[in-house]
């Protein structure tokens, strides 16, 4: 745990968490089939504190079953909310609940389910190498120009890997 530590600079209230193989695995297979590593990045706007543009990643998972969101939660900590969603036709509306990790707790989570993904191992793998960029104490926001070529790096593999449209251009289809 302790070699581990050395990553989590940023926060002093997260302290990395050893969770139990089974709950891994469960949320290992959430994760494959419900959940989103996303990435963006943010321009820097007069007066929201930062120096440069900035970048942020998380991992999401929407369901409409709170039960599921509930154990998320208990289990691994994180962000929860709820949204009402529509269907195209809007003869149905679903109330969606939606769960999210960021930060610290994001790449401790990660580097733990990381062996037991099957689909998204390769996001995972990613959104590490984007978490392990993180590393100022907080208060610190200007970052090296190495530091944000890293970060745009896994910006464009993960928005590859995510698209869902087959000819998208960031899918390196010659066609287009």
């Amino acid at each position: 745990m302790k070699e581990r530590r050395q990553y989590y600079k940023r926060s002093l209230d997260y302290i990395p968490t050893q969770y139990r193989p089974v709950d891994l695995a469960y949320m290992a297979g959430i994760v494959d089939g419900e959940g989103c590593f996303f990435m963006c990045k943010l321009p820097k706007k007069e007066g929201d504190g930062y120096t440069t543009e900035h970048y942020r990643g998380l991992l999401k998972i929407d369901n409409t079953d709170i039960r599921l969101l509930d154990w998320i939660d208990n289990t691994f900590s994180g962000t929860s909310s709820a949204r009402c969603r529509s269907t195209s036709s809007r003869k149905f509306e679903r109330e969606v609940f939606t769960w999210n990790a960021t930060g610290d707790r994001l790449l401790d989570l990660c580097e733990q389910i990381l062996p037991y993904l099957i689909i998204k191992k390769e996001q995972c793998e990613i959104m590490i190498r984007f978490r392990k960029t993180y590393t100022a104490k907080l208060g610190s926001n200007k970052l090296s120009k190495e530091t944000i070529e890293a970060r745009q790096t896994c910006l464009e593999e993960i928005r590859k890997l995510n698209s869902r449209w087959h000819l998208h251009p960031l899918k390196g289809n010659p066609m287009i």
